[in-house]
């Protein structure tokens, strides 16, 4: 089998091209990135005027580098905004069957005009796959036929217990912790998780965005978190925050897994997806409101015997009945197009 993927290069994009690779050996790759001289630019063009100002040149430099035939072209999330009806059309031609995977959410307006050019082309994949329920409905709805929900998955070496020495560890402990993008509803949520007096570390981008931000200063570490700081973090930490995007209308993240692989508490949303994939208070806890969410944490953070039970229970629901790797993930979307 011989497969491409389009895609540009991020933590988890490179995850799922690992995957690939351990199935298919003959596997080429188009990363979309360089074609971005300037970023930051490219991205509010994208979003505030249009993509399709870019699309003769990046149908141009994709075909450019397509000089092949393949069984499957697999193009990730962020890539498939980059590729409109006219390059879809042309792809289709140099392969059997063309499948996405979806982190994102192209049917919603959160990005505004990003994905104008996906939207013209969403109807041209064999196969549309996304680890979000939000999406399937909102494809289908779209007129997508053929679609293919998964569990997000974990990096099996990545997400689990990391060497630590003493200091290190020293420095990462934290009682509660949020590793997550700012958005307006998760500063309006915290905020009130601290002023309740919670015990809560905040590591991510766009923080200082938020109006509270003075006041929240001192519980927050501005900035990407990549490996293994990620894992070192969440497993330096009693209790790990999950909170799904409202804008994407989202009910579970890859967090939700990633927490208990790595043996954290799981503290999430109370959400269909997540009732579906964990027991309440047996392998993870669950909040419908900030007080509620302050409440349970607060008695676990006195109930370490308690917490550690859940912990364990939740991170061998993942680890070994769910097993929701990216290999797993991979092998799943290739066995429903039926190459």
């Amino acid at each position: 089998m011989r497969i491409l993927y389009i895609a540009t290069i991020r933590r988890n994009t490179k995850f799922e091209y690992l995957a690939l690779k351990k199935i298919c050996k003959n596997i080429d790759i188009i990363d979309c990135a360089p074609f971005f001289l300037l970023p930051s630019i490219s991205r509010r063009i994208f979003s505030h005027i249009s993509p399709k100002i870019f699309q003769p040149f990046l149908n141009n430099f994709v075909l450019s580098k397509v000089n092949k035939k393949y069984d499957l072209i697999f193009v990730n999330s962020t890539s498939a905004a980059y590729i409109g009806k006219r390059l879809i059309l042309s792809l289709k031609e140099k392969t059997k069957k063309i499948a996405v995977l979806f982190n994102d959410n192209p049917f919603v307006k959160r990005d505004k005009k990003r994905w104008h050019l996906y939207l013209d082309a969403a109807l041209y994949y064999d196969l549309t796959a996304t680890y979000y329920k939000s999406r399937i409905t909102m494809a289908k709805n779209y007129g997508v036929k053929n679609t293919l929900l998964l569990t997000p998955p974990y990096k099996k070496d990545i997400h689990c217990k990391q060497k630590i020495s003493n200091t290190e560890k020293k420095k990462l402990l934290s009682e509660v912790i949020l590793i997550g993008t700012w958005f307006p509803e998760r500063g309006i949520f915290f905020k009130k998780l601290i002023d309740l007096g919670l015990n809560i570390k905040i590591y991510g981008n766009r923080w200082n965005k938020d109006p509270n931000y003075q006041s929240m200063k001192s519980k927050i570490r501005l900035g990407h978190v990549d490996h293994p700081l990620y894992s070192k973090l969440i497993q330096c930490s009693k209790i790990s925050i999950c909170l799904p995007s409202e804008g994407n209308v989202d009910g579970i993240t890859r967090r939700s897994i990633e927490v208990p692989a790595i043996g954290t508490l799981l503290c999430a949303k109370r959400t269909i997806e997540h009732k579906k994939l964990f027991k309440e208070n047996k392998e993870a806890i669950f909040f419908y409101d900030v007080n509620e969410c302050f409440i349970k944490c607060n008695n676990l953070l006195k109930n370490d015997k308690r917490r550690k039970r859940i912990a364990y229970n939740g991170h061998i629901k993942v680890t070994k009945i769910l097993k929701t790797d990216y290999l797993s993930a991979v092998k799943t979307i290739i066995k429903k197009i039926n190459i």
